[in-house]
């Protein structure tokens, strides 16, 4: 258990370390999960091993806004700025829970709040909070997927393979998603034209 929990911990923490170069490292989380099913404590300690890992690459790219990240960002920048006033009217706590907890390219906020010298401590107890909230969901959506899928299949090896497979399909098509499009979308057009560009940018349009 503490290896492969530690293994999940390494992978995610890897996988969120370098800005706008995200890999699956989810896929970590998932595949343990295939092995801890009926064991709750496996399971929250997995939920744990996701949330600090994620919470603490993230750590490192939000500290890397104190450096060179103005420069790394190139025309990103612009739509981060634009996209930092409208969030941050709801508290930029607040801002960094949603960004923790939803698809979006957290590292489009968190890098200005790192060059801009935002509380280190505040960002990453309401970071951390919002890849709990992440990490819990995933585990659950890969234990009841799996439930399904052993309906289906009737094999728990061929699940873990749909699982896997599910998994990595999900993560190409979020990270497609050109957020910055979507974001001039929405500025022009609403939440309509918002959700039209990210399909496009989905599909390659």
């Amino acid at each position: 258990m503490v290896v492969g929990v530690f293994f999940v911990f390494l992978a995610v923490f890897i996988s969120h370390l370098i800005p706008f170069l995200p890999v699956p490292g989810y896929l970590a989380t998932v595949t343990y999960v295939t092995s801890a099913r009926g064991n709750i404590m496996d399971m929250a300690a997995v939920v744990l091993a996701t949330a600090f890992g994620t919470a603490l690459g993230k750590l490192v790219v939000f500290l890397y806004g104190y450096g060179v990240g103005k420069a790394v960002m190139g025309e990103e920048l612009v739509y981060a700025k634009k996209l930092f006033d409208k969030v941050s009217k709801w508290g930029i706590d607040v801002a960094v829970f949603i960004f923790a907890v939803s698809p979006l390219v957290d590292d489009v906020l968190y890098i200005p709040l790192g060059a801009a010298g935002y509380n280190v401590r505040r960002f990453f107890f309401s970071l951390l909070a919002g890849k709990l909230v992440l990490a819990t969901a995933i585990v659950i959506f890969a234990d009841a997927t799996l439930a399904v899928l052993d309906q289906v299949f009737g094999n728990s090896w061929i699940s873990s393979a749909v699982l896997a497979a599910i998994t990595i399909v999900l993560t190409i098509l979020v990270l497609r998603i050109k957020w910055s499009k979507v974001l001039a979308a929405y500025e022009t057009g609403g939440v309509r034209e918002a959700v039209k560009a990210a399909l496009r940018s989905i599909v390659g349009k």
